[in-house]
């Protein structure tokens, strides 16, 4: 209105009731309930089991500043499901997951040109797969919408060694 780009009379029609929705950050209370929301959603859309959050985990979810609001709850909340591997969340994963000042995280988040940021998520998001499916890269790749020799082209490009993670923790091929 100050800027004469929206009418007053329009302004005073739609501003019947306002609604005043504070950040993230001043709602830590809520943050247990829209992860639950946000695990229950991620698992039905990728047919994961359901995964619990520690106590101590959901305690560094609520103490997180969230600068991203909700949308970076939800990112984080799927991203936690993807590295939840030894049946629950834990403080460990959770604090791999929040982006920190000089981690890859935060670089992936918040710097550099798109193309590292893509192939830095990649990486992450193929690693967790694979930790997740207990390095068996036909499953891996059928949990990623990937054939197996693509996986393999994308994990060179990545610098992933699949035969090397296989033979470390016996997986199977």
């Amino acid at each position: 209105m100050r800027e004469e780009k929206f009418r007053q009379d329009l302004f005073h029609r739609i501003y019947v009731f306002p609604l005043v929705l504070p950040p993230l950050r001043e709602r830590g209370e809520d943050i247990p309930a829209l992860v639950e929301h946000f695990a229950e959603q991620v698992c039905s859309q990728n047919g994961w089991k359901p995964v619990p959050f520690s106590s101590e985990a959901m305690q560094a979810l609520q103490l997180y500043s969230w600068p991203g609001n909700v949308r970076e709850l939800r990112n984080i909340v799927e991203r936690l499901m993807l590295l939840a591997i030894d049946g629950q969340v834990d403080l460990a994963t959770v604090e791999s997951a929040l982006p920190r000042n000089n981690s890859t995280a935060a670089n992936a988040a918040g710097s550099g040109l798109l193309a590292d940021r893509v192939q830095s998520f990649e990486r992450e998001v193929i690693l967790a797969e694979l930790k997740r499916s207990q390095n068996n890269v036909t499953l891996a790749a059928k949990t990623l919408g990937l054939e197996r020799s693509h996986l393999y082209k994308k994990a060179e490009q990545l610098g992933i060694d699949l035969r090397a993670l296989r033979r470390e923790q016996g997986g199977t091929e």
